[in-house]
């Protein structure tokens, strides 16, 4: 599975799991039931990555920036879900009690990622930190935590957060 699919320019066709280099072992795979962080897995218990979940990231303004009172933040970032599209974008500035919606662009190709983008006001001074959280074509949104632990940290999709503090 890549988040990359417009470089793909050629297409196999094999009636056998991928062997080739950096295909073997753990490469590539997750254990195909929940495991204790650290716990080891054998080769026979991991899973091909078939897919990749919803995602996104905000990518500006960077983490710890400093925002006068009174004025609004503008948020900017990217989301895909893999081969779905992303339906919505949503930002939450109390730890994710409530969530109010992005302005999602649509996708310039079937796996582009999506650009979303959100102007958000604080009501008081002090620390927040804002969540992006997205929702692919099956409703399926990000969670707010690690969905779970694997040896390569594949598939880590739980929502992007940003600090800021409003002085």
């Amino acid at each position: 599975a890549s988040t990359s699919g417009k470089w793909v320019n050629r297409i196999s066709i094999r009636n056998i799991v991928h062997d080739g280099a950096k295909m073997t072992g753990t490469s590539y795979k997750v254990p195909c039931h929940p495991v204790a962080p650290g716990e080891k897995v054998k080769e026979e218990d991991m899973c091909i990555i078939e897919s990749m979940p919803v995602k996104s990231l905000i990518t500006y303004p960077k983490s710890g920036a400093i925002l006068p009172s009174g004025k609004k933040l503008n948020i900017r970032g990217h989301a895909w879900a893999g081969e779905l599209n992303v339906s919505k974008v949503s930002y939450s500035i109390d730890f994710g009690a409530t969530w109010s919606d992005c302005v999602l662009e649509k996708p310039v190709n079937r796996l582009a990622w999506q650009h979303f983008s959100a102007s958000i006001g604080f009501p008081k001074t002090g620390y927040y930190e804002v969540w992006a959280r997205a929702t692919d074509s099956n409703g399926v949104s990000q969670p707010m935590l690690l969905p779970g632990w694997n040896p390569k940290g594949y598939l880590n999709n739980a929502c992007h957060r940003i600090a800021i503090k409003v002085a």
